[in-house]
């Protein structure tokens, strides 16, 4: 049960009345509190029963206050769903541009979105499965951070590895074929899978461009270094 306070307040709520903090401190705090339970709540209902009603009672705020920041649930789920993507390709980016090759970068890029998303199975949801069921909007949303995706996969014209390069469609491909893997593991609340998943995935992101003979390689690197890291230590 959430601990209330004394005058039933939840500890994540701001003191009721003239609490002397600044306006914009109080305004990006409820909305933050929003955001959040929008998560939560679509999450565990999905986007299509997600109420209103049940955002402001999981935000703890008031209706009005909801109004005062969002038009409907739809503005409300886009921008949560905003926060969501920006927080997946930032630690992708990241992690991608950490690796010394270009196979490097794929391998950690890869696994940083897996465990990201395996550590976050609220995002999970949301990302993959309830962005579907959002409308058009957010379905725009998704196609501009699949092709973020992408763009990061595009091997470069200098890498020695690469040996061959794919039409653009294969890029495409690559890509949803690991959203739909990801997207039955999440789906099927197998989230937290999605790390073992790492070698399996990343040969078949680089099959393309490396090669048969370096993708088995990565493949085997990867699963070693994995089973390696399951080894308790004494």
């Amino acid at each position: 049960m959430e601990h209330r306070t004394s005058h039933n307040r939840a500890p994540h709520q701001l003191p009721a009345g003239r609490h002397g903090l600044p306006r914009a401190f109080v305004v990006s705090n409820q909305r933050e509190r929003i955001l959040d339970a929008v998560l939560q709540a679509a999450s565990r209902s999905g986007y299509a029963a997600m109420r209103i009603e049940d955002v402001i009672a999981i935000a703890g705020v008031s209706r009005r206050t909801f109004y005062d920041h969002f038009a409907n649930k739809e503005e409300a789920f886009l921008a949560a769903y905003e926060l969501v993507l920006e927080q997946l390709l930032t630690g992708v980016t990241s992690a991608f541009a950490s690796g010394e090759t270009w196979t490097s970068s794929v391998r950690r890029g890869l696994a940083a979105f897996l465990n990201l998303l395996a550590s976050e199975p609220v995002l999970a949801q949301v990302c993959v499965v309830e962005a579907l069921a959002a409308g058009p909007r957010a379905l725009a949303r998704r196609t501009e951070a699949m092709e973020a995706f992408q763009t990061l996969l595009r091997p470069p014209d200098d890498d020695v590895l690469v040996t061959s390069y794919a039409p653009p469609v294969a890029l495409e491909a690559i890509v949803g074929g690991i959203y739909e893997v990801i997207y039955s593991r999440v789906t099927s609340q197998r989230t937290h899978e999605l790390p073992t998943l790492l070698p399996s995935l990343l040969h078949s992101a680089l099959l393309p461009f490396v090669g048969a003979e370096v993708a088995e390689a990565e493949y085997q690197r990867t699963t070693l270094s994995a089973a390696q890291r399951a080894i308790p230590t004494p």
